[in-house]
């Protein structure tokens, strides 16, 4: 696929080609255990009620790089915009996700995608609470702020998500703020795509966000 509709691939790539849409959950119970378990829960909430970011995002697929930009707001059904690529961009609106092409095709410029559920930030932490072996992996700065790094490895057994993907595993590694919100995470592993590894920033949280009108798909 070239051009943006590489991009669109590559942006939805964070549920898509990896770990599947939708709800992370369907694992046999949380694996997480100990002080992990109450960290990433805690940090579940504070994501959550922070409702809403700027973010930023890499996708490599295969070893091919796609950057997006823009924010997102989780407060109710996600909606928000992302630019990604060179002219391409990717709308959340009204529980569904419209893909704007850089150049028509068959006359139409918005094209109706599946919902991109694992763009939120949450999604990712109730991932990681269903690794057995998820661990504090140390301390860092990201981007100028001091965050706790957890990490772990999710398998097939423990998460329907990675089982539907068609991987045997898929590692997770997030970065907490000192409020516990997530400002980093890496996903990666070998899905339905080939070797997908996906980079994500948020910061700003409770950012005002706009999307665009869509045209139904038209043009």
């Amino acid at each position: 696929m070239r051009g943006w509709g590489r991009g669109a691939a590559a942006v939805l790539a964070v549920c898509v080609p990896l770990a599947g849409c939708g709800d992370s959950g369907g694992g046999r119970g949380t694996a997480a255990s100990g002080e992990a378990a109450r960290v990433l829960r805690a940090a579940v909430r504070a994501t959550e009620a922070a409702g809403s970011a700027r973010t930023e995002s890499v996708t490599e697929i295969e070893g091919e790089r796609t950057r997006s930009r823009g924010a997102l707001d989780w407060s109710g059904k996600p909606y928000g915009r992302l630019r990604v690529g060179v002219g391409g961009d990717l709308v959340l609106k009204d529980g569904e996700a419209w893909v704007r092409l850089a150049r028509p095709v068959g006359g139409k410029r918005w094209v109706r995608q599946k919902a991109a559920d694992g763009l939120v930030p949450a999604d990712s932490l109730r991932l990681l609470l269903q690794a057995a072996d998820a661990h504090r992996a140390g301390r860092a700065r990201v981007r100028g702020v001091v965050t706790t790094h957890w990490a772990g490895r999710v398998r097939a057994e423990e998460s329907a998500r990675v089982r539907e993907a068609g991987v045997a595993a898929q590692s997770v590694d997030v970065w907490l703020d000192g409020r516990q919100r997530l400002v980093k995470r890496v996903e990666s592993g070998r899905g339905k795509a080939g070797l997908v590894r996906v980079t994500t920033y948020w910061s700003g949280f409770r950012t005002d966000v706009e999307v665009p009108e869509v045209p139904g798909g038209g043009n």
